[in-house]
């Protein structure tokens, strides 16, 4: 088993695992959820643009913008960069505007565990395996931060290596927390067991520490570096962690407007170098068999539930 394997489960439950009792979002049924999704990033930008926090569409929705002007067909989520040491102002903003219509998850979220945040709809339920005990479960897009990094390469090292065990051992507690819900989930995929296993268990050896203290320390480190001036900057809770998704601020922060759905919206200045550092040869379609979607366990849409009267669902 290689440390790659190790640090890439949170890919494979990207991946359509065909285990019982998931959903598939296809069809019309995926329309209908991707015009939710659009509303919700409305709202985020709105806010974003008014309060001049620095954002921009990244991952898939980086990628829609650029090959199809909108989603890509398939795709059931949405991503936003924004900088890490724009994130407090941009909570205190978005909650005073938008608390009565969504909740605000971030890494100071009881028993949350993930270093993404995400924005989630009230009265609406998409249910995912990072749900297992959350009754906040709302439709959501996540939310994700880009942190400042040294520009000495030897500290800039050093910093990347912390993030990077920080950041491993913040998902093997987060494994053990939720162990019975992510074994089940894997199937009958022995190659997958095998690794959630030994995650599970080192994160059993992390336990005299809570998952909320493990995140707190996690997020102290990935945002170290407080130079807002750095050339370099990197998104150590993304999908290629801190070495893999190592950018310069000029080609990454700074951005261009492109359509999306019918909004100009920010993607990276250098689109081109990110989509190719993060997809290869992006304007290639995936074939079928590779195409990412969530583990989906529930979805309920606003308009077949009833409010409660906190304003949260009625599952």
């Amino acid at each position: 088993m290689g440390l790659i394997e190790l640090f890439s489960t949170a890919d494979q439950f990207k991946q359509p695992l065909n285990a019982d009792g998931t959903v598939q979002l296809i069809g019309g049924l995926l329309e209908r959820y991707q015009k939710y999704l659009i509303a919700i990033a409305e709202d985020i930008i709105s806010v974003c643009e008014e309060e001049n926090i620095a954002y921009h569409l990244t991952g898939g929705s980086a990628l829609g913008a650029v090959r199809h002007g909108g989603f890509i067909p398939w795709d059931d989520d949405m991503d936003i960069d924004i900088l890490g040491s724009d994130f407090d102002r941009f909570e205190k903003a978005f909650l005073a505007r938008f608390s009565d219509k969504y909740w605000l998850h971030t890494y100071k979220k009881k028993n949350y565990g993930i270093l993404v945040s995400r924005v989630r709809l009230k009265n609406s339920v998409f249910r995912t395996r990072e749900d297992a005990y959350n009754d906040e479960c709302g439709f959501f897009v996540d939310i994700i931060r880009i942190e400042n990094t040294f520009d000495n390469p030897v500290l800039r090292f050093i910093h990347g290596m912390e993030c990077m065990r920080m950041g491993f051992l913040l998902s093997c507690r987060n494994y053990f927390h939720y162990r019975k819900r992510v074994l089940a989930m894997a199937g009958n995929n022995k190659k997958l067991i095998s690794v959630l296993k030994t995650k599970i268990f080192i994160g059993r050896l992390l336990s005299f520490r809570s998952l909320d203290r493990w995140a707190e320390k996690t997020q102290r480190c990935y945002s170290r570096c407080r130079n807002n001036r750095s050339v370099y900057v990197s998104v150590p809770a993304g999908r290629r962690h801190f070495f893999g998704e190592l950018y310069r601020r000029d080609g990454f922060v700074e951005t261009v407007r492109m359509n999306f759905e019918g909004h100009w919206w920010n993607v990276p200045k250098d689109y081109d170098a990110y989509l190719r550092n993060m997809y290869g040869d992006y304007m290639r379609l995936p074939a079928p068999d590779r195409r990412e979607g969530h583990v989906i366990l529930e979805i309920k849409f606003p308009e077949d539930m009833e409010p409660s009267s906190d304003g949260g669902q009625d599952a």
